[in-house]
């Protein structure tokens, strides 16, 4: 086994992993030198963090050398480093959400390097990389609805409101939305990433995202949900670290459901779209045009849903010059109560709980 294997495998012990595909190995080879592959490899995976000298030990490499290729992969955000009581120690990061965002960010120039590696990632979403991401029960990620497209009278929760969310956040920044970055397949705004509290300070340290106010932050909002772009966070309740405004061209989300045909509940608000007002509908079929995920069509009575397709965004709804389309709701399911818990769950369907306790044991001799 080579050190990009080894680092490979470490790197696919995170919720959503990195699978062993011919794809994700030519990502690690575009991203990593051979040298920085070596050390990367034994740089340990949450929760557990080593010193720069732990790690060459464990490499077997000279302390000056793992230093400065550490610290490179740190300032290339390919690696986290933090300082505690003093001491400069380093973990992993996932793949995604991850490394690959971290390089397609604000201010991240796109040289030859990364546009190869955004290609790749691109691609590799169309495979196994792609059926990690969506091939499971549990999603890392949810949709939000648009507020303005619910049904008047309805009730909607606290963590189903986005302008709720990013109000009680303590910090709040912007950044360029990675997917649609790396993809470059459509011209949809990219400034519309809303990164929020712990997330928020940290990119903005390192120069990946703009500290902004709330209202800058809902405006950003407004001008997604202009675009047909759908609102989607991490599957737990506030505090959450992320909204994220994409397109089913680009968006590593929801590409699942457009292109791999998986169910739509899996990611899913608790709505879906209804006509609520039939005598409003004049089949003009803009929310046909609009809906980002291809669930409607357009008959002499007007729009036919296809639930299995509706992932309860509101975009059609939000573009609905009569009125006559809203969100309805469809359930209350609660997301989970925190990323530890949603982590634990996805790993438990991936079958990889034994494998990363080996792991942790493994980091900390």
């Amino acid at each position: 086994m080579d050190y990009y294997d080894k680092l490979r495998e470490k790197l696919d012990l995170f919720p959503i992993g990195f699978p062993d595909s011919e794809d994700c190995m030519k990502i690690l080879r575009v991203l990593f030198s051979p040298e920085e592959a070596r050390i990367a490899s034994h740089v340990p995976n949450p929760p557990v963090m080593l010193t720069a000298g732990r790690i060459a030990r464990k490499a077997r490499a000279g302390a000056g050398e793992a230093e400065r290729i550490l610290k490179g992969l740190y300032e290339r955000n390919l690696i986290v480093s933090v300082k505690v009581l003093g001491e400069r120690r380093y973990t992993l990061m996932p793949a995604v959400p991850g490394l690959l965002e971290m390089q397609f960010m604000r201010n991240q120039v796109i040289d030859e390097r990364r546009a190869e590696a955004g290609r790749l990632w691109d691609e590799s979403l169309n495979g196994e990389f792609g059926e990690e991401n969506y091939g499971f029960p549990t999603s890392g990620a949810r949709v939000i609805p648009i507020n303005r497209a619910i049904d008047a009278g309805q009730r909607v929760y606290s963590y189903e409101e986005a302008e709720k969310i990013i109000r009680k956040s303590g910090s709040v920044a912007i950044t360029d939305c990675a997917c649609r970055k790396a993809a470059g397949k459509c011209d949809a705004p990219l400034d519309v990433c809303i990164m929020l509290n712990t997330s928020a300070d940290y990119l903005a340290a390192r120069g990946l995202a703009r500290r902004v106010t709330v209202g800058e932050a809902l405006r950003a909002m407004e001008r997604a949900a202009d675009a047909g772009l759908v609102p989607t966070t991490t599957n737990t309740k506030p505090p959450v670290q992320i909204i994220c405004n994409c397109c089913t061209c680009c968006c590593a989300t929801l590409r699942g459901v457009t292109a791999l045909g998986k169910p739509a509940q899996t990611v899913s608000s608790n709505f879906k779209c209804a006509v609520v007002h039939e005598e409003k509908c004049v089949a003009c079929g803009v929310c046909v045009e609009k809906c980002p995920m291809d669930a409607l069509s357009i008959s002499e009575a007007g729009p036919v849903i296809d639930e299995s397709k509706c992932v309860g965004c509101g975009v059609c709804a939000h573009h609905c010059k009569t009125g006559a389309i809203s969100l309805v709701r469809k359930s209350n399911a609660a997301p989970f109560d925190n990323s530890l818990a949603l982590g634990a769950k996805m790993m438990l369907e991936r079958g990889k709980i034994p494998r990363v306790l080996k792991g942790i044991a493994e980091d900390l001799l």
